[in-house]
C-alpha cells in the first residue's frame, strides 16, 4: 500500500478512482512500515495474524488476531507489529465517504455519515467480538476482503459496507465518546506542521520554519509534537528523509550522493551515518537488497 502526498497536502491512497473509491489492501506489517499519516478515506481494518498496535495522538491499542478497528477521516495514526515481534498481517479497507453517501447532501450522507465524519472526537472504534454485533461487522469485512479478489463485486462489496455502517451506528449508540477539544486543536496543528516538512523536507529547516506554518510559537510547536506523536520536530524530519531515501533507493538508480542531496541531508557521509543508524545497514548495501526483494509500502 503506498501513501502520496497530493497538493492539498492529504494522503493519497494506491488503488481507489472516481469511478471506484474503495480499495482493500492486504499488508504484512512486518515487512511494511506506517508513518504517521492520515486521509479522507474512511478505513477499517481487520487483524489476520499476529498483533497490530495501532497509535493515534491520544490512544495507544494492541489488537489481535481476528480483531479489527474503524478510522474516522483525517485521523493522525501509525500502525506496529505488537510487542512480540511476530508476523503480522492486515486487511485494510479504505472508502471515501461518497462510496456509500452517493453525492454530498444526499439524505445518506446527512442522516447516516455525517454524525461520523463530523464528530471532532471520535478518532476511532475498536470491535473486539465482545458481542454479536461486532462478530457479525467483522465477519463482514472478512466476506469483503474475500469478495475484492473477485470480478464484478462492486455492487456486492458496497451493499457489505452498507451493512457494516449500520452496525458501526448502532455500536456507536451505546458508547461514550470523549468531548474535549483541545486535543482537536493540537491535532489540526501538528498536522498543518507534519504536512509542511513532508512538503519541504528537501530544505533547509528551522524549528521557527515549522512553527511558523501553523501560526504558534516555537514552544507550542515543541510541545505539539512531543505531546502528540512523542517526537521533536526534527526527530520526525529526520524519520521522513530517510523514508524518502528509502524510496528512492529501492525504486531508482540515482547515486547515493544525489539521494542524499535530493532528500535534504548535507553531505553523503552524515547520509550515510544517519540511514546506518536508523536501518542497521549503511544504503548501498540496503539497496541490494531491496532492489532484489521489493516490499510493499505505504
Amino acid at each position: 500500500m503506498k501513501i502520496r502526498i497530493r497538493e492539498n497536502q492529504l494522503e493519497e491512497i494506491e488503488g481507489l478512482s472516481t469511478e471506484y473509491p474503495y480499495t482493500c489492501h492486504h499488508v504484512n506489517l512486518t515487512d511494511t512500515r506506517v508513518p504517521w499519516h492520515w486521509h479522507e478515506e474512511l478505513e477499517f481494518v481487520y487483524v489476520v495474524s499476529g498483533a497490530v498496535t495501532l497509535t493515534t495522538t491520544n490512544q495507544n491499542l494492541v489488537f489481535q488476531k481476528g480483531e479489527g478497528f474503524f478510522i474516522n477521516t483525517n485521523i493522525l495514526c501509525t500502525m506496529s507489529t505488537g510487542e512480540d515481534g511476530q508476523t503480522a498481517v492486515i486487511d485494510s479497507h479504505l472508502f471515501h465517504p461518497i462510496f456509500l453517501g452517493g453525492h454530498f447532501k444526499s439524505i445518506f450522507f446527512t442522516k447516516y455519515l455525517d454524525p461520523v465524519l463530523q464528530n471532532r472526537h471520535l478518532e476511532l472504534l475498536d470491535f473486539r467480538r465482545t458481542d454479536a454485533r461486532q462478530i457479525k461487522l467483522l465477519e463482514l469485512l472478512r466476506r469483503a476482503a474475500l469478495l475484492w479478489k473477485q470480478r464484478d463485486t462492486e455492487f456486492r462489496i458496497r451493499n457489505i459496507f452498507s451493512e457494516i455502517w449500520l452496525l458501526l451506528l448502532e455500536d456507536l449508540r451505546e458508547r461514550e465518546i470523549p468531548s474535549g477539544s483541545s486535543n482537536a486543536v493540537s491535532r489540526d496543528r501538528i498536522q498543518t506542521m507534519i504536512a509542511f516538512i513532508q512538503q519541504n523536507y528537501q530544505e533547509k529547516l528551522s524549528l521557527e520554519d515549522i512553527a511558523r506554518s501553523a501560526s504558534v510559537s516555537r514552544s507550542e510547536c515543541l510541545r505539539c509534537f512531543r505531546t502528540c506523536i512523542h517526537r521533536t520536530p526534527f526527530e520526525y524530519l529526520l524519520d521522513y528523509r530517510i523514508e524518502s531515501a528509502e524510496r528512492l533507493l529501492r525504486t531508482t538508480d540515482a547515486s547515493v550522493l544525489d539521494i542524499a542531496l535530493s532528500t535534504g541531508f548535507s553531505n553523503g557521509a552524515y547520509f550515510g551515518k544517519m540511514f546506518k543508524e536508523a536501518r542497521g545497514i549503511p544504503p548501498g548495501l540496503y539497496r541490494k537488497i531491496h532492489q532484489r526483494s521489493p516490499k510493499t509500502n505505504f
